[in-house]
């Protein structure tokens, strides 16, 4: 980690519990960042000796609403697909509605740039209150993990941020921008697909099996 970054965090993280909210709220705003929240809960737990279960559920809350909020910026976007992109995904639409929340869970429960997922569910129309519960759930198994493993292994925790994407300023970018590219990439592409002819060879192709 930079000493400006550590800086930051630090001095969010001297607020205590409120400070780990706010700097978890802030980091995942950021788009197609991995684990932005992950060093603040280190600092808490290690620096700033608050209890892991607090600080892991702050954190996930903070982290949820970050999430939240860059969310629906994405949803906003789906107003500017053309009218035969979204009749081109709307046979989609329905699949990802149905199972949307195994991937945000597992996603938001793993260091990975999640946007990469949230993005594609976000041009379904996924409501809020589907998408929220989940993220928050796999956000505090990730936050969890991460706080009673600073509690009881500091040093292999601490050389993971360190030696991770956070600890690397021009990786961590090189790393924000490769995420914002398949991202679009994959929102171009499957705006671009026509899933009622997808959806109907794959079902066929099932029945056929079975």
């Amino acid at each position: 980690m930079s000493q400006p970054e550590a800086d930051i965090w630090s001095s969010l993280v001297a607020y205590g519990y409120a400070g780990v909210f706010a700097s978890s709220l802030l980091g995942s705003m950021i788009p197609f960042v991995s684990g932005p929240y992950i060093p603040p809960i280190i600092l808490a737990i290690v620096a700033g000796r608050l209890d892991p279960a607090p600080t892991a559920l702050f954190s996930a809350l903070g982290a949820s609403l970050g999430k939240l909020a860059l969310y629906n910026l994405f949803r906003g976007g789906r107003t500017l697909l053309r009218k035969d992109a979204l009749t081109r995904i709307a046979p989609l639409e329905p699949l990802l509605r149905k199972y949307g929340w195994f991937a945000i869970l597992v996603t938001a429960a793993t260091p990975v740039p999640d946007d990469l997922v949230y993005i594609l569910i976000a041009i379904s129309g996924l409501s809020n209150r589907l998408f929220f519960p989940f993220v928050l759930a796999g956000k505090l198994v990730i936050t969890s993990a991460v706080a009673y493993l600073s509690l009881t292994w500091q040093g292999i925790v601490c050389m993971l941020v360190e030696c991770g994407p956070a600890g690397d300023p021009t990786r961590l970018l090189a790393l924000s921008l490769a995420s914002a590219a398949v991202a679009m990439l994959l929102v171009y592409l499957v705006t671009r697909l026509n899933w009622s002819d997808i959806l109907a060879k794959l079902g066929a192709s099932g029945r056929g099996v079975t």
